[in-house]
């Protein structure tokens, strides 16, 4: 018996080995390098100049260190305040500091208005797992400097969003989504500048009965009671990046919600393995491939909206070293296209600490940290990514000069100079697209 588990075990170790040399394969590819490397050389830096305005008479030295990403990098908020000791409440916002810069709010009907017309708004409010009231999440966005993101206004799911008291009757559901986006918008409409409208409105539940086109009337809803500048997304679940094309049904519906004159602003697309058949294919190279990936961001990008890479759970299965080593390198080959790609504004993880997903999802171990918060192989990924790879960071001699050109990823920078026997200068700008040219 021994013996035969033994040689049952080598099998899967083979095959797993195999597995793996076969999608690294398909990412070493000299072909897909260039086309990643290119496109973040093209898409995610520029050429700047800092007009010196005469600071610089005489030696002295610059130095230019990038503080904040014009690129989204984020993860969801739910665990705000969510945690039972302090010290964890603490390192959590430690990590939203550490690597992200947006941070996604939860507003779920079901949990936000859990009896009808008691609506969760403040800090302070009943604690729910997972559901931190919104004020709370708009504090901690204010203390950590994250750029906040609503999620979601309507979802026709019933374990996650419908309220239990909703009514059946569908003209009585319009109406209190009419008045849930109302409320919603009057009281976070100047604060949260980026929405997902809807969600996930290809999945059908026939014990939930929402009005007819519901999709349509909630981004007509949203366009009239938001202010003019909020940016209204739609988002959909992992299977829009499974053999993307024309007749996709999540482009056609994008296609007809826009042609009948919805205003959808971007679009969202998540990326969760929560199938082990789908991470299987993804390991055996089948699917999720690079250029499965590239055709999709094309496809959708063609709307020329930006595209959040919305919800990402990239599992370690098993949680072993080895698993999660694969996590890290996944991690690393889809961040790296994404943010190569020139339709993509933002990428955003799902649950930074394992052990805090959805019940029933935990088993993926799809977190950054493990329960104990000790740092995965796929933080350190994160972390390199984001702050060494893709950051600039210069220092240079000066002399004489009335500006300073450099290449650098679109940010915000503090400037430092210093000029023998005088005080050094200081100060924060932003280099981006529309503005290259900075006064110091």
């Amino acid at each position: 018996m021994m013996k035969k588990l033994m040689i049952l075990l080598f099998l899967v170790a083979k095959l797993s080995y195999a597995q793996q040399e076969k999608v690294d394969s398909l990412w070493s590819d000299p072909l897909v390098e260039q086309q990643i490397e290119e496109g973040i050389e093209k898409n995610r830096k520029g050429d700047f100049v800092l007009k010196l305005d005469g600071l610089a008479k005489g030696d002295a030295e610059i130095t230019i260190e990038q503080v904040r990403h014009d690129f989204l990098f984020g993860a969801n908020a739910f665990m705000v305040g969510g945690f039972e000791e302090a010290e964890k409440d603490q390192q959590y916002g430690q990590v939203f500091d550490s690597l992200f810069n947006l941070a996604t709010v939860p507003f779920y009907w079901k949990t936000l208005e859990p009896q009808q017309g008691d609506r969760r708004f403040e800090k302070g409010s009943e604690p729910i797992y997972r559901r931190p009231a919104p004020d709370a999440v708009l504090e901690f966005c204010q203390t950590h400097q994250q750029t906040p993101k609503g999620h979601t206004l309507i979802w026709n799911n019933p374990t996650h969003s419908v309220p239990d008291w909703l009514p059946k009757d569908t003209a009585a559901i319009e109406e209190l989504m009419e008045e849930r986006i109302k409320i919603i918008a009057e009281r976070y409409g100047d604060k949260i500048k980026t929405w997902d409208v809807v969600n996930e409105m290809l999945h059908y539940f026939p014990q939930v009965i929402m009005p007819k086109d519901y999709v349509y009337k909630s981004f007509k809803m949203a366009e009239k009671y938001f202010p003019a500048d909020t940016r209204l997304f739609i988002n959909e679940v992992t299977s829009v990046w499974l053999n993307p094309h024309e007749y996709s049904p999540y482009n056609l519906l994008i296609d007809n919600l826009l042609k009948r004159g919805a205003k959808i602003d971007g679009i969202g697309l998540q990326y969760h393995f929560f199938n082990e058949a789908v991470r299987d294919n993804v390991l055996a190279g089948k699917v999720m491939r690079p250029k499965d990936l590239t055709d999709a961001l094309n496809l959708y990008g063609a709307y020329n909206l930006p595209i959040h890479v919305s919800e990402i759970t990239i599992p370690a299965m098993p949680n072993t070293a080895e698993g999660q080593a694969y996590q890290a390198k996944l991690t690393r080959n889809y961040y790296r296209l994404w943010f190569s790609h020139p339709a993509v504004e933002s990428i955003i993880w799902w649950n930074v600490v394992d052990g805090t997903a959805v019940k029933g999802e935990d088993v993926f171990n799809g977190g950054i940290l493990n329960n104990d918060f000790s740092k995965k192989p796929v933080y350190g990924v994160l972390d390199e990514l984001i702050n060494k790879d893709w950051k600039t960071n210069i220092s240079d001699k000066l002399s004489d000069q009335g500006e300073y050109s450099f290449r650098g990823y679109y940010g915000r920078y503090r400037i430092s100079i210093k000029q023998k026997g005088k005080k050094v200068i200081e100060k924060e700008v932003a280099f981006t697209r529309d503005a290259p040219v900075v006064s110091f």
